[in-house]
Parts: structure tokens; C-alpha cells; sequence
């Protein structure tokens, strides 16, 4: 196996690689923004952007929701195709186009191997926080759990937090700030908690998904509003969080300029996010019962020193400090606390596409 080609679609775009097998060198990559969300992909779109790449020897897809079927990567046959369809109700927003980004490679290369990774792989084996407080019959009968995603991105924050710091930290805290949020308590590499629950909806306010809201709340409106669950279900998903709060953008840094120019919504919708990510933060640290190193991923996370700084902030008491200079120059993973300071702060920039490929080539061929 030579060329792997490796398929992202997260909530706003579609990003792919093609990956060295040898020395995961990228051969080719790219990005494209989705369409509006809840809009069904072109396959003719989709085939159309393959025409450009060279064939590789297999694809990797990262697919948010294994549910209770998939525990790790996985080889697509037409059993494993019909099981993934099930699962589309539990994540419509990014399963259903990951599926069509599927059914599309497999049309065109049907020979070519396929394989799907998985978000909630990673946090199969939560301990304590995996359950909700229901029913028992509830919880076995339609398997209500805490699946947690973003779990790709995490684990390949704590392999190279391990390239950074010379080992893998005992007591990691992996913030993935991006249109989709969540924060990870991990011990000695392996997940402890998570803020992302059944759904990626749950957790921390983020680009337009509404993050934890009280469930009473969420029945009032059925109850006694007249909110339709399909209704309640888009407004959550695709009309809240920064959107909502600023009435302007689900973009952070659209957000940021609205902030500046002392617009305040965009303050208020600002204030919240970071004040709902220190929150997660500090319960993670608790969780774990102090903190070695924190990880900022993602979009926003690697990219906004603003909100960096914003959120180190807060935990100065813990003997957290930032290295302003390090915080904002640079595109490459590195350390930015301060020399000596208790608590490593690293950034690394999300390489999903790499923990895929590990994972294929672990596979029998």
C-alpha cells in the first residue's frame, strides 16, 4: 500500500488528503466548504473533485458516529454499509454527507478497499461518565450513552503532546475548538470524560450548535410553545451557539471583528463561548484531579490567540501561564507556556487524516 486518500467531512467542509503510506508524507490535499448544511451533497460534485486526485491504494473515511456497532477502523462491505445508514439519525449533519462521500468513492473505485473511521472509537471504554442518569430499561433497551467525538483529533493530540514533551502526559486536558467544540480529560492516553454525549450537540457552546441546554427548558418550548421536535431539532443544530447569541456569524472571527467594533451581541455571544470552555476546562481538571497539559486542536484552537489567551486566563491560580510571544506567532505545533511553569500548553493543529492512515495500515490487507 503506497497512496491513501483520506475523506473529512465535518460540519462545515469537506477536507482530503493523499497520504505517502511510507512516510505519511502529503502528496495532495485540499478543502472545499460544504454546502448549506442540511443540503444533500452532489455525488457529480463529489466525483467530479476524485477526477483530480490520483487513484490511491485504499480510502479512509472519518465518520462522526459509530454508535453501538463500531468500536474502531473498519473495512466497508455492504453489511457494514447498511449498519452505518442506521446511524445516520443519531448525527444527520455529518453522517448523511459522509455516507454520500462513501456510496460516491465506492462507485467510482469499487476495487479500491474502503475504510471507515470513527470519532467515538476513541471514547468506547469511558468509564463513569459514559452513563446518563435514566432509566435502566431506557439505557439498555435503546443503548443511551455517552459516545463522545472529536475522538480522532484527541488521540492524535496525545501522540504527539509525546513528540513535544518527551512523554505522553499523565493528566491531559485536549480542547477541540472548532465549529463543532468539545473539551477531553485523558489519563496516561487514554479518555476519562468528555463533553460531547450522545450527540455531537452536547457540551460547550459552539459555531452554531446550541451546546448543554436544560432539557426542561427544551420541553417548555414543545409543551408550551408549540416548537415542533424537527423544528427544535434544526434551531439546536444550526441556528444557535455563536450564530444565535451575535445574530451575526457562527465564524469566530466574524464574531471577534463584530466584538471590536463594540456590537453587543457579538460581545455577549464571545463571552459566552469562552465562558462555557472555561467551565468545561475546569471541570476536566477536576475530573482528573489536577492537570500536566493542556491541548488547544482544532480550528479554533489553533489558530485564535485571542481565545488561547482568553481561556489560559483563568487558570493562572493553578500556576498556568502563557508565553504571549510563543501564543502568537507560529503555525507549527509547539509549547507556549512559560519555561517552568507546572502546566505544559501546547498547540498542535489536528492531523485526523494521520490517526486514519495509522489506523488502515494496522489493518490485515
Amino acid at each position: 500500500m503506497k497512496r491513501v486518500l483520506v475523506l473529512n467531512f465535518g460540519s462545515s467542509s469537506l477536507k482530503w488528503s493523499l497520504l505517502d503510506a511510507g512516510n505519511e508524507a502529503v502528496i495532495q490535499q485540499g478543502e472545499k466548504p460544504r454546502l448549506h448544511p442540511g443540503e444533500k451533497e452532489s455525488l457529480g460534485k463529489i466525483q467530479a473533485l476524485l477526477k483530480q486526485i490520483p487513484v490511491p491504494d485504499a480510502v479512509g473515511h472519518r465518520l462522526v458516529h459509530g454508535g453501538g456497532l463500531f468500536h474502531k477502523t473498519t473495512l466497508v462491505d455492504t453489511d457494514v454499509r447498511n449498519q452505518l445508514e442506521t446511524l445516520v439519525d443519531l448525527d444527520p449533519l455529518h453522517m448523511r454527507p459522509a455516507l454520500e462521500g462513501l456510496d460516491a468513492l465506492m462507485e467510482q473505485w469499487p476495487l479500491i478497499p474502503q475504510y471507515a473511521s470513527f470519532d467515538t472509537a476513541f471514547h468506547s471504554n469511558l468509564p463513569l461518565s459514559t452513563g446518563y442518569a435514566l432509566p435502566h430499561q431506557w439505557i439498555h433497551q435503546w443503548n443511551l450513552k455517552r459516545f463522545g467525538f472529536h475522538g480522532l483529533s484527541a488521540a492524535y493530540a496525545v501522540k504527539q503532546s509525546e513528540l513535544l514533551l518527551g512523554k505522553i502526559p499523565e493528566r491531559m486536558v485536549v480542547c477541540h475548538l472548532g465549529s463543532g467544540s468539545s473539551v477531553t480529560a485523558i489519563r496516561d492516553g487514554l479518555p476519562v470524560d468528555t463533553t460531547m454525549g450522545f450527540t455531537p450537540l452536547e457540551g460547550l457552546t459552539m459555531a452554531t450548535r446550541s451546546g448543554s441546554v436544560d432539557p426542561g427548558l427544551l420541553l417548555y418550548l414543545q409543551i408550551k410553545k408549540g416548537i415542533s421536535a424537527a423544528e427544535l431539532q434544526k434551531t439546536l443544530t444550526l441556528k444557535s451557539g455563536l450564530l444565535g447569541v451575535s445574530d451575526i456569524s457562527g465564524d469566530i472571527r466574524e464574531v471577534l471583528k463584530a466584538v471590536n467594533d463594540g456590537h453587543p451581541s457579538a460581545i455577549l455571544a464571545y463571552n459566552q463561548f469562552i465562558h462555557s470552555a472555561k467551565k468545561a476546562i475546569g471541570a476536566m481538571t477536576a475530573v482528573l484531579g489536577g492537570v500536566n497539559a493542556v491541548v488547544f486542536t482544532g480550528g479554533i484552537g489553533e489558530n485564535n490567540s485571542q481565545v488561547r489567551g482568553d481561556l489560559i486566563s483563568a487558570f493562572a491560580f493553578n500556576g498556568t501561564a502563557i508565553n504571549r510571544k510563543a501564543n502568537q506567532d507560529g503555525t507549527e505545533d509547539r509549547d507556549i507556556s512559560l519555561p517552568f511553569t507546572l502546566v505544559k500548553i501546547l498547540v498542535i493543529r489536528s492531523r485526523e487524516d494521520l490517526t486514519i492512515l495509522r489506523e488502515i495500515l494496522q489493518q490485515p490487507h
